[in-house]
């Protein structure tokens, strides 16, 4: 068995958010990148292997605007990324800027179960596809996961007088690469 370390240098958690609703065209689909990452991993020699990634909110920011399904960064003002994150933190984690959320994942051949534990304590299963590589003697796997808001105990996130809503559904895409310990 291998013990693997997070690179979070090396490393990405990618949330995507979507409105819908009679006035979704007037709100803005959202990236918010995961900063701070932690982890570690231990991988068999038969391919198998479980990992935790720990994401804490405070390393939570917003990418960008997702339009063509490309990322501008230019669209959103200083105060309006920081409103959404304050947002995200109370309505979507109900936690501090201090709390963390825990990702458990065990790996069999190219999907992923895993387990999510919120600041809260509440927990939530998912499902994974995961493409797994080696890379200059490191373990990196990309992939990604669909998540129910309302699972994770979230508030319904919408815009002024509900005129939009944050769908129930968000995507999770993963680039990650793990380091030989010591």
């Amino acid at each position: 068995m291998t013990e693997l370390a997070l690179d979070a240098s090396r490393s990405r958690v990618r949330i995507q958010t979507f409105a819908e609703g009679l006035f979704a065209r007037l709100a803005h689909d959202l990236e918010l990148v995961c900063g701070e990452l932690s982890g570690s991993a231990t991988r068999t020699a038969s391919g198998t292997g479980s990992a935790v990634v720990s994401a804490p909110l405070r390393g939570i920011e917003v990418g960008g605007v997702v339009e063509h399904g490309r990322v501008d960064a230019s669209r959103l003002s200083s105060s309006d990324r920081r409103d959404i994150v304050d947002k995200m933190q109370r309505e979507v984690f109900h936690a501090a800027a201090s709390s963390s959320l825990t990702i458990e994942a065990t790996l069999q051949g190219s999907s992923a179960r895993l387990r999510i534990t919120l600041p809260n304590g509440r927990r939530t299963d998912a499902s994974a596809t995961a493409l797994l590589r080696e890379e200059d003697g490191s373990v990196a796997t990309s992939g990604g996961f669909s998540l129910s808001l309302s699972d994770i105990g979230s508030d319904v996130i919408k815009g002024p007088m509900g005129a939009f809503r944050v769908k129930d559904r968000v995507e999770v895409v993963f680039d990650l690469v793990f380091t030989p310990k010591g």
